[in-house]
């Protein structure tokens, strides 16, 4: 704590001994337990009330884009980042974490082969992040397309606001596989790996953030530091791509 306290001092979160303002924090739903873990550290170390919010990235962006008072938004979603960049909303966003795309089950088998899917589903759905909107949805409908499996499945996928949403589908018995993170795995303890999508089957998975407020600095700069980094890779996140 002693060190996260100091971090936070030298970011600039800590400017005396009065708690600070709230600090609101726009996640991506895959990013809550991680978050929610750091936001604890925040509070313990500063004093200061750590507001959050999850949602899906393209939803957020959005937010943000219209005035949302967030002081820093945390994507999985490098496109959307860099989306608020251009639309001049922020200055600049920073990768900090990546992640597999993988087939999550419950109760269903292994699936050693992917062109034996159709066939194991069966007539159950596959739940999924929206496809159109979400980042989740995209790289598994990017995924199932490269295998040639996207005509014949799409009409067995059940979309979800976000990929939290479509696996709880698949934690609740109700849909027999779900595509979503690997840190999933370890949010969502019943389910296990069926399948691990290679990663050039779809766009790289990026998380970028980017702050809008000095309190959104430093805690972008908390989420960069190896102590942030320390909490992400628990909650089953990978470093940031090479280079970023």
């Amino acid at each position: 704590m002693q060190k996260l306290l100091y971090l936070l001092c030298a970011a600039g979160l800590l400017t005396g001994a009065a708690a600070a303002e709230p600090i609101t924090v726009f996640a991506a739903s895959s990013l809550r337990e991680a978050v929610e873990e750091l936001a604890e550290d925040v509070e313990a170390a500063t004093g200061a009330d750590v507001v959050t919010a999850y949602a899906a990235s393209s939803a957020l962006a959005r937010q943000v884009a219209l005035g949302a008072p967030a002081d820093v938004v945390l994507l999985a979603d490098r496109d959307w980042a860099d989306w608020l960049v251009s639309e001049g909303v922020v200055s600049q966003a920073q990768d900090f974490a990546s992640n597999r795309l993988v087939l999550l089950t419950r109760d269903g088998q292994i699936v050693d082969d992917m062109s034996e899917f159709s066939d194991i589903l069966g007539n159950g759905l596959l739940a999924m992040a929206q496809i159109e909107a979400v980042p989740a949805g995209r790289y598994g409908r990017e995924a199932l397309g490269e295998l040639g499996l996207w005509s014949t499945l799409e009409a067995r996928v059940i979309q979800a606001a976000n990929v939290r949403a479509a696996l709880r589908f698949v934690d609740r018995g109700e849909a027999p596989y779900g595509i979503g993170y690997a840190s999933d795995l370890v949010a969502f303890p019943t389910l296990v790996e069926a399948y691990a999508f290679a990663p050039d089957s779809h766009i790289p998975i990026t998380y970028a953030g980017a702050a809008l407020t000095t309190d959104g600095a430093a805690m972008m700069a908390l989420v960069l530091s190896p102590d942030g980094q320390a909490v992400l890779a628990r909650w089953g996140f990978l470093p940031p791509p090479e280079g970023s």
